[in-house]
């Protein structure tokens, strides 16, 4: 039976709260920037007020500091599009219920095999972990989806829009970052969520991928090569090491799927 949670209403019904169009595949950090950036005179408070607010306020402020994230993370990470990745993930997001919010994907020049979901819908994953993909979309699709639940279900919201970050934050467009905000976003950056985390963004990546007319499968035949990809028993830097055993997360997703069926 398939979940409504994940198929788009009648135009009819839906409710488009989110003054901004969708973000074009093809546009740069820059021209969002220049076009939808947060005004200087923003501040924490209303940042903070916004979070707490309204759908439309919440989805706003998460762009608004999603954009200040993204450009502190590019400025460190050379970044790119890809065609391939745009076209799975436009199967993906085609099949959300929720229209407001938008998502923007790149790859990254990171050198680990690394993916990660920044507030606001921007989304990295590492070219050395594409590669490892290879030509397995359904692969590809489930570490999209994966990492979109983690925007969705708040999860990177609480990661990153703390007091601290936000108000480093602010100051990014007239001082710059301090040190002390660099290295607490590269700490985030590479930081784990909690396993209930991971299990329920696996979840939510089966059905994702299933309802967008991609094999959850994929979810399986990633973790397995990530397993072979080394003997180190730490092979994937902190991005992977603390997340949930790859094995217990397989048998998971394996379950999930036969549940599904």
């Amino acid at each position: 039976m398939q979940n409504s949670l994940f198929f788009a209403e009648p135009a009819a019904f839906r409710r488009y709260i989110f003054p901004m169009d969708p973000i074009p595949a093809n546009r740069s950090l820059a021209y969002l920037l220049g076009r939808r950036s947060a005004p200087l005179f923003l501040k924490a408070n209303w940042i903070f007020k916004a979070l707490a607010g309204s759908e439309k306020e919440k989805i706003s402020a998460e762009f608004q500091m999603g954009l200040l994230l993204a450009q502190a993370y590019e400025e460190k990470v050379p970044t790119f599009g890809s065609n391939r990745l745009d076209e799975i993930a436009a199967q993906l997001t085609a099949r959300l219920r929720n229209k407001n919010r938008q998502h923007r994907f790149r790859l990254d020049q990171s050198g680990e095999l690394n993916a990660c979901a920044i507030p606001g819908g921007f989304i990295y994953v590492s070219e050395k972990l594409f590669d490892l993909c290879g030509e397995d979309t359904d692969a590809i699709a489930f570490v999209l989806a994966h990492e979109m639940a983690h925007g969705i279900h708040g999860d990177a919201n609480e990661r990153y829009l703390t007091k601290t970050v936000i108000s480093g934050l602010l100051r990014l467009k007239t001082r710059g970052l301090s040190p002390g905000t660099q290295q607490l976003l590269a700490r985030l950056i590479q930081q784990g969520y909690s396993r209930e985390q991971e299990f329920r963004a696996d979840r939510f990546a089966v059905a994702l991928t299933r309802a967008a007319g991609f094999d959850p499968e994929g979810g399986c035949r990633l973790f397995s090569n990530l397993r072979k990809t080394s003997n180190d028993p730490n092979p994937f830097g902190a991005y992977l090491s603390s997340h949930p055993p790859m094995d217990e997360r397989i048998k998971r997703i394996e379950k999930r799927i036969k549940e599904r069926a």
